[in-house]
């Protein structure tokens, strides 16, 4: 009966011993992840409005739109914008264009906004007040995985051929 007992408290003892050394280890696989990441990315406004009309147009904005990143998505902690990065506005046809109050905005965080102020013709927007402004939608998009950019405008003018606002975002994305 003694020998029984014995057994059974060193199967006891072992098999917890086993159970502990193999609650210690390591759920992840390890996984070697190329860092930095860099990738390019435009998003485009198409721009047709009637004279007098206040347009508000949303685009949704998707770290996985940055094919580069493939299926290491979930370990990106930081977006690094290029300089090389900017806003611009492409006048289309032949039409007057004025458009004001020309404003972009992360409609899950009204702190990320910019004015274009008004636009006239082709324009490019790449001063560091712009470039600071695509580096916080970046570093927005990068903590919510996804989110929406609004832009809204005044057209003083009829637009019949549609016109373009781009936005190039070239970005070093880090992983951990």
């Amino acid at each position: 009966m003694k020998k029984a007992m014995n057994r059974k408290l060193m199967f006891l003892c072992v098999f917890a011993f086993g159970m502990l050394v193999w609650s210690c280890g390591d759920d992840d696989p390890k996984i070697d992840l190329p860092s930095p990441i860099k990738d390019t990315k435009i998003y485009t406004y198409d721009f047709i409005a009637s004279a007098g009309a206040t347009v508000t147009l949303e685009k949704t904005l998707k770290l996985s739109d940055f094919t580069a990143i493939g299926n290491y998505e979930k370990y990106v902690y930081e977006g690094v914008l290029n300089p090389n990065s900017f806003v611009d506005f492409v006048k289309g046809g032949t039409d007057n264009i004025e458009l004001k109050e020309v404003t972009l905005l992360v409609k899950s965080n009204t702190k990320i906004k910019t004015n274009l102020g008004t636009i006239t013709g082709n324009v490019n927007f790449n001063s560091l007040e712009y470039l600071n402004f695509l580096q916080n939608v970046v570093d927005e998009m990068v903590s919510k995985k996804e989110i929406v950019l609004q832009l809204t405008y005044i057209s003083t003018n009829t637009i019949t051929t549609a016109s373009n606002l781009n936005l190039d975002f070239e970005v070093s994305f880090k992983l951990q």
